[in-house]
């Protein structure tokens, strides 16, 4: 039996040896030791008091990230994600230098052994005294409120505030802000806001290490209702003796404003004074209509003020305004329509002649038509013609833009032998 057991006991060792060594490169080869790197694990920053305590601020100049290397069985490695790692920065444990090592503990255990590195990573930090000054708050909007409607005043409470940080920071702060948001709004809201910090340039500053008096503004923003008015200009005054008004142009003829509800119902119209008394040439004026406004009122848009123009002319010399509509069409060709190209122009004609013809002349006295005869479908430039009354003559000519289309709807073709040209020749 000895012999059974002892017999070829180096062989026996042999064999052992190499089971064990089969078994453990089986187990390598099914579940093999790797590493692992996990980036950009954040630090968080421990007893901040410390520093804050003794009415200083930090920042952080390197180290609020850590890159750890692990080593392990595939079969845990590759289960975690950077949510199994805990970064801390101990600032009671602050050196001379103004820097205080990382710890990194994982969360996640193992039946095996686990070697987790992060280089002894450090965090280096900026001290600074800390700085306490007041700001006034600038409210701001982005996005559009229903349509018809303008912002009204936005009043921030508190409007002012107190903003610690460090010297370094506030050499970059030029106010502070809240940024109201607007979504289709059609009536006043009430928000709150979180304070922001930004540059000359409008950027935004990061906050961080930063505390503010009120953490969070309230706004009050008031939704105004807009309403389009119009404008009328009223003459008052004689011209010089042997001269008259003739005509008075003003642009634009209504104008959008804003206000209270009530407020809108009563603005009916907004009448602008012009005063003509002794004037011998004509009357321009750029009027502000804010003037001409109730408190209650303000103008919505970019344009605020109405240019006025008073046509004063010497007896003997009338202007009328021409448009389209007061043109007759003579020869129409009988398969074609025509149109003018743009129906809603008005035209200057001045005319000259005896003073009491002139006072009884009216647009319709003029004859004014254009001449198609032998034209075919096309666009033409035509001069305009007059059945004038005798002594009456017009002192200027105009032209106008027509197109002839064929009554099939073939549409416009360019004219033979290209565009007429119309005389200056008065009549």
């Amino acid at each position: 039996m000895k012999n059974k057991l002892t017999g070829n006991l180096l062989l026996k060792i042999i064999s052992i040896v190499a089971a064990f060594l089969f078994w453990l490169v089986i187990i390598n080869v099914t579940d093999p030791t790797i590493s692992m790197t996990f980036y950009d694990i954040p630090v968080e920053v421990l007893n901040e008091n410390v520093i804050t305590s003794a009415n200083q601020v930090y920042e952080i100049e390197d180290g609020n990230t850590v890159d750890v290397v692990v080593r392990g069985k595939r079969s845990f490695v590759e289960t975690l994600d950077n949510g199994d790692f805990t970064a801390t920065a101990d600032l009671s444990e602050l050196s001379s230098v103004n820097a205080v090592r990382i710890a990194v503990k994982l969360g996640k255990r193992s039946n095996s052994h686990v070697e987790v590195d992060w280089g002894n990573a450090v965090m280096k930090v900026k001290l600074e005294e800390r700085i306490t000054r007041k700001f006034k708050v600038v409210v701001e909007s982005q996005g559009d409120l229903s349509e018809n409607y303008v912002m009204g005043e936005m009043v921030a409470k508190p409007n002012i505030v107190e903003v610690s940080c460090g010297e370094s920071k506030f050499k970059k702060i030029d106010h502070v802000g809240v940024m109201v948001t607007l979504n289709g709004e059609s009536e006043d809201f009430e928000r709150e806001y979180s304070p922001i910090l930004y540059d000359e340039d409008g950027d935004a500053l990061d906050s961080s290490n930063v505390t503010f008096s009120n953490d969070r503004i309230r706004v009050s923003t008031q939704v105004l209702t807009t309403k389009e008015v119009p404008i009328y200009v009223e003459t008052f005054g004689t011209p010089a003796e042997g001269y008259r008004l003739v005509q008075t142009d003003y642009r634009p003829e209504s104008i959008r404003v804003s206000g209270a509800a009530q407020a809108l119902e009563k603005a009916v119209s907004i009448r602008i004074p012009i005063h003509v008394d002794g004037e011998k040439k004509n009357v321009e004026r750029e009027v502000e209509v804010e003037d001409y406004l109730p408190d209650s009122l303000s103008v919505v848009g970019d344009t605020t003020t109405i240019s006025v123009r008073c046509v004063i002319e010497k007896n003997g010399r009338r202007t009328f305004t021409l448009t389209p509509a007061d043109i007759a069409v003579k020869n129409l060709p009988q398969d074609c329509t025509m149109e003018f190209s743009d129906a809603a122009f008005k035209y200057s004609v001045v005319v000259t002649g005896e003073e009491h013809v002139l006072e009884n002349l009216s647009l319709t006295d003029l004859g004014a038509y254009v001449d198609l005869n032998g034209l075919e479908a096309g666009s033409y430039t035509l001069e305009v013609h007059y059945s004038l009354p005798d002594s009456v003559r017009v002192k200027n000519q105009i032209k106008v833009k027509v197109i002839l289309n064929t009554q099939s709807g073939g549409g416009v073709t360019p004219p033979p032998g290209g565009t007429p040209e119309s005389t200056d020749t008065a009549q």
